[in-house]
């Protein structure tokens, strides 16, 4: 009898942990969806991890971590960056970084406009040119081919930081 009630203790405790655990993960601390500085969607094959004078993030492109960090004069360093082709999860001093093309990184469909209701020209753009990611050089280089752009190594990329 009394096995009985420490099999079912220990049970009951094992699925308070699995609901905590679960609450945690998906209430308290939910996968982003949103990038951190602009809330664009997130796209697997573009996301990147930054820290940003210590704060670690979820954003939409390389781009737009360097534009924060810029604008808010701090140092910024990728953690981890998404190959373009397969979007798989590849180190930043690994990677080769494709700027400039034709393709467009991070889209919104959000239309400026001036106080009468006009359209207005985009001025800037946080993720422009748009910053892609690949794991190899002979793919960037591929890629550029077909849309333009240059071909960056991480360290290129990163002199574009004005506070380091």
């Amino acid at each position: 009898m009394n096995t009985r009630r420490i099999a079912l203790v220990g049970i009951l405790i094992v699925a308070l942990g699995v609901v905590a655990f679960g609450w945690f993960r998906f209430v308290a601390h939910p996968a982003a969806v949103a990038c951190g500085y602009c809330s664009r969607p997130l796209h697997a094959n573009l996301s990147v991890t930054a820290e940003i004078a210590g704060k670690t993030t979820q954003v939409c492109c390389a781009r737009c971590a360097i534009s924060e960090a810029n604008q808010q004069h701090k140092s910024v360093r990728l953690i981890a960056v998404h190959d373009y082709s397969t979007g798989r999860s590849i180190s930043p001093t690994n990677a080769w970084f494709v700027e400039g093309s034709r393709a467009m990184a991070c889209e919104h469909d959000a239309m400026r406009m001036n106080d009468m209701k006009g359209t207005q020209e985009l001025a800037f753009d946080r993720c422009s040119p748009g910053t892609l990611a690949f794991a190899n050089k002979q793919n960037a280089e591929a890629f550029t081919v077909q849309n333009g752009g240059a071909v960056l190594s991480l360290a290129k990329l990163m002199s574009e930081v004005r506070f380091q």
